[in-house]
This record gives C-alpha cells, structure tokens and sequence, in this order.
C-alpha cells in the first residue's frame, strides 16, 4: 500500500489557517479570561475551528489528528466545566464523548464493500 504524502494546496492551506486561528483564539483567551463566560464561548469556537481545520487537511497526517481531537476535547470539556458551575464530572465526560465521536469521525474507511460487487458482476 503506497502511503499518500502531504502536499500544499488550497484546501490544506485554508486547514492550517483555520488551525491556526483556532490556536490563537485559545491562547489568548485562557490568557485573559480564564474562567469567565466569554472565554467558555471562545474555547467553543476554538474547538470548531480545530474541528474544520481536521476536516479540510488532506491526507490528514496522525501526528495532527491527535493533537486535534485532544484540543478539541478538553477546550469542550473547559466549556463544560465552566458552564455547569464546576462539575469535573460533567467536564470529564463531555472530554470523553468529544474525543470518541470526533477520532470515530476521522477513522479511514474502505470502499471494498462498494467496488468488489461491482468488479465481480462484469
């Protein structure tokens, strides 16, 4: 099987933006607002902009995907947290969830079923 390498285009230039602003907008707000409303709603926007930069890399490399779900995960589990009055337990399945369904969403798929039915009808 021949490994599919990494390349520059618009798609994967558009991932690293949002990636990157996503990194930015966290930074920042646990630097000025830790806690605070405000930053519950960022850290909420940080992990979209994760999520959608995961989405648009194109062959999304392993040793990026897992940072992103982690970020994604905990900046959703710090929402949880802060929104539900301190509940580690609320935050820490809202972590668990977030990183279930996220890395199930970015497991490979195999098109066999799909094509073997169609090579064998011929």
């Amino acid at each position: 099987m021949m490994k599919k390498t990494f390349t520059w285009s618009v798609s994967n230039g558009f991932a690293v933006l949002l990636l990157t602003v996503g990194t930015i907008l966290a930074i920042i707000t646990l630097g000025i607002s830790f806690g605070s409303p405000i930053s519950v709603d960022a850290m909420v926007t940080a992990a979209a902009l994760w999520l959608a930069g995961g989405v648009f890399l194109h062959p999304a490399p392993v040793r990026i995907l897992i940072p992103v779900i982690t970020l994604v995960s905990l900046s959703l589990g710090y929402a949880t947290y802060f929104s539900t009055s301190g509940s580690w337990l609320l935050a820490i399945l809202a972590t668990i969830i977030t990183a279930s369904i996220v890395s199930y969403g970015f497991s490979p798929v195999s098109y066999t079923h799909l094509t073997l039915p169609t090579i064998c009808s011929v």
